[in-house]
């Protein structure tokens, strides 16, 4: 019987022959990749796997939310920006939103999210999930709307982060391309075994 690591599913580890005694971890969107030496045992791997993710999800916080923490997220923002006049029946992630980053129906107070941001920087997608929640008070993108929105500290930045995204060729989006580039968060540690 194969044993299994005890670890989040967006966490892959991949062995290597050349690595001898260190260990690695990067984000591929928004997957954790643990580069491991070849021969580390899998009580090794899982004891310092743990700290290398938490270390890394502090330096570079992505979003692998579940639908249900998505909605927990929303409830949060709109408390936080919108003094919780607004909250949202569901939020969901949607795999079939392909040419906008989310989108609202005011009437069932419903909103989805593109999961193209699955493993973008979370400062982006509070950004979109208060965007949609906006929408769900104020339809358009007047004046009203803006003064909402200026209220979210790293507007200028998500919109910055998103527009970027937007020059991307649509070859860029691919199933296993979600998120930003490994080289974006890097943390790497030496341990003697």
């Amino acid at each position: 019987m194969k044993k299994v690591l005890n670890l989040p599913d967006h966490v892959e580890i991949r062995r290597s022959r050349k690595r001898k005694r260190t260990i690695s971890a990067a984000r591929e969107g928004s997957k954790t990749i643990l580069n491991v030496p070849f021969r580390m045992s899998l009580k090794d791997i899982e004891e310092l796997a743990r700290d290398l993710i938490n270390r890394i999800d502090k330096k570079d916080p992505r979003a692998h939310l579940s639908d249900s923490e998505l909605f927990e997220r929303s409830k949060e923002l709109s408390a936080k920006y919108l003094f919780s006049k607004v909250e949202a029946k569901s939020v969901t992630w949607s795999t079939r939103l392909t040419s906008t980053w989310g989108i609202c129906t005011p009437l069932h107070a419903e909103i989805k999210i593109t999961s193209r941001l699955i493993g973008m920087p979370q400062y982006v997608l509070d950004y979109v999930l208060l965007h949609e929640l906006v929408h769900l008070i104020v339809n358009d993108h007047g004046k009203e709307f803006d003064a909402f929105m200026k209220t979210y500290e790293f507007k200028e930045k998500a919109e910055g982060y998103l527009d970027a995204l937007d020059e991307l060729p649509s070859s860029f989006w691919s199933p296993d391309s979600f998120g930003a580039s490994p080289s974006e968060s890097r943390e790497e540690i030496s341990k003697g075994f």
